[in-house]
């Protein structure tokens, strides 16, 4: 290798690194890694190979450059034990290395195309991870060549690994919030479930209007909050069982406020805030507590407050029974540009069928 493709290699090695560390979603994470290392190694063909827990047992987890139908094995058990890449004696890791006799036939007749696939490990604190693979003959690279690209594995196992706790940290959060606002609306013996129903509509119109991951996130946690000013309300009020008085409806209005007022004090919940406080806004701006209208309606307080109603008319309540989907959507359709934004609930509308 000369120098200046030295140089170059280095400084993209030094670039991937920054970027697979420069998020913690799993999914940008692997992409990035399948993309560096294919323009990084000039590869073909790139696949990221997954151990369990067990360590006993490989799964083809994601690649690139490749058809479905080639993968025609997606999973090899009872894998040998493997270990660093050998870059001193100019080889690294082969599927001949890692497969029993009988996987390893297996695995020429049905897939090929891994025995021209070499391998670097990804290990964290010198346990294996699983396998960053690159096709190419391991003798057509230099030893400076194989060592970048033992490098690359190890950035690519740190990475993927922060971005596995960072998502395990992310759930136990996720699942405690929404322990938090079931407990809440347990006060209410006829909204069992009610949150997670409404995330789980939200999402899907979320899918459908092609929102991004990080909005996605937002919306699903202001889903699961939006009701969690309730705590604040008193049970006298929370638990009737018949309509509201006047005034209990003047109650019953403060729990977007409280809920805001409760999440404020938590960093980065900017988003998930307007969700919390704007769900009750309607469209043409009568609703409360900020009485916004129209597009000055957060986004993700305009998607609550359809899935909201929604989940309300289709699930039995103390005043009335739960109606068809399609029947509530009729019934919401009557308010379409008053109460809830139209062209939202026209698309959420859609998604349903």
């Amino acid at each position: 290798m000369n120098k200046t493709k030295l140089i170059d290699s280095l400084k993209s090695l030094h670039d991937l690194s920054k970027a697979i560390n420069s998020t913690l979603n799993i999914d940008e994470v692997e992409e990035m890694i399948l993309e560096k290392t294919a323009r990084l190694m000039q590869a073909e063909k790139v696949l990221l190979l997954l151990l369990d827990e067990t360590k006993t047992t490989l799964t083809l987890h994601t690649s690139q450059g490749l058809d479905e139908e080639e993968l025609k094995i997606k999973r090899f058990h009872n894998i040998r034990s493997f270990d660093h890449c050998i870059v001193h004696k100019g080889t690294v890791i082969t599927m001949d290395e890692v497969l029993t006799p009988d996987d390893l036939q297996l695995q020429r007749r049905q897939m090929p195309f891994l025995s021209e696939i070499v391998f670097a490990p990804l290990e964290i604190k010198g346990e294996p991870y699983g396998l960053l693979g690159i096709s190419g003959n391991a003798h057509e690279f230099s030893i400076v060549e194989l060592e970048i690209f033992c490098s690359l594995g190890s950035q690519a196992a740190i990475a993927l690994e922060n971005a596995h706790l960072y998502k395990k940290l992310h759930d136990a959060f996720l699942h405690t919030a929404e322990a938090l606002a079931e407990a809440i609306n347990s006060r209410d013996p006829y909204t069992g479930g009610h949150t997670s129903r409404v995330a789980q509509y939200a999402l899907q119109l979320a899918e459908a209007l092609g929102l991004s991951s990080k909005e996605k996130e937002d919306l699903r946690l202001a889903a699961i909050l939006h009701d969690i000013g309730k705590i604040g309300i008193d049970d006298t009020v929370l638990r009737k069982g018949g309509s509201f008085s006047d005034a209990e409806k003047e109650i019953m209005k403060q729990h977007p406020e409280i809920g805001a007022n409760i999440l404020e004090h938590v960093d980065e919940m900017g988003e998930v805030i307007k969700g919390v406080r704007n769900h009750h806004e309607w469209f043409d701006g009568s609703g409360y507590p900020d009485g916004l209208a129209k597009e000055d309606i957060p986004l993700v307080a305009r998607i609550i407050s359809i899935t909201d109603v929604f989940d309300a008319l289709t699930t039995d309540r103390p005043y009335r029974k739960a109606s068809r989907k399609k029947v509530a959507i009729k019934i919401m359709m009557a308010d379409s540009g008053s109460h809830f934004d139209p062209k939202l609930l026209d698309i959420f509308s859609k998604s349903l069928e």
